[in-house]
């Protein structure tokens, strides 16, 4: 339903949660499923929208900002949604890059990764929403 943006949040969260596997799959689908009881016709994707769908990632994930995980992106891109895309696209980006400083974390994949072997290293959940922004920002 791409007419209709929270049946198509709805759509994507279903799809997500049955074709993507390990805990992102799951993850997204949370975030799409929980964005859309936000998300009016008038304006789908507000700021709101989003922070439901981050509280929903947060809440049953377990991590927050600072972990290393996708959420490093997704939150940096929250707070600068209302200068536009492009902003909140860099705010991603700068999250990833933010994450190769992480070393000690209490949730995601890399609380049970040796800091030494994260050094230097973005988290591969940021970087993919980092890219999904990146190529949703190429279409704008």
């Amino acid at each position: 339903p791409l007419n209709q943006p929270r049946e198509l949040s709805l759509a994507l969260g279903e799809l997500l949660s049955q074709s993507v596997g390990g805990s992102s799959g799951i993850l997204l689908s949370i975030f799409f499923t929980a964005a859309a009881t936000s998300m009016t016709n008038e304006k789908p994707w507000s700021s709101q929208a989003i922070a439901k769908g981050i509280d929903g990632v947060m809440h049953y994930g377990g991590a927050k900002l600072g972990d290393r995980t996708m959420l490093d992106a997704m939150i940096p891109a929250m707070e600068a949604w209302g200068n536009g895309l492009g902003a909140a696209t860099k705010a991603a980006e700068a999250g990833v890059e933010n994450t190769k400083n992480i070393e000690k974390t209490d949730a995601g994949r890399s609380s049970y990764v040796p800091g030494d072997k994260l050094r230097g290293r973005a988290d591969p959940g940021a970087y993919a929403i980092a890219l999904v922004l990146k190529a949703c920002l190429s279409l704008d």
